[in-house]
């Protein structure tokens, strides 16, 4: 039993260490949603396999610095 509810804390509190984080993500995708038309993502990332791939590698480099 104290397996489990060690498990359950220290699952809360990675949760709450990353809660900034997780904050930050989603005002930046709604601000992205926002200023962004989704026509133009579609036309620049929806079109081809390889370079369409290569330009969402390029654009997601700088989210996680």
């Amino acid at each position: 039993m104290q397996f489990l509810v060690n498990g359950l804390t220290a699952s809360w509190d990675l949760l709450i260490d990353s809660s900034v984080y997780i904050v930050f993500g989603l005002i930046v995708a709604g601000l992205l949603r926002i200023f962004l038309n989704p026509g133009s993502v579609a036309k620049h990332l929806g079109q081809g396999r390889y370079v369409s791939v290569l330009k969402a590698s390029i654009l997601g480099v700088p989210i996680p610095l």
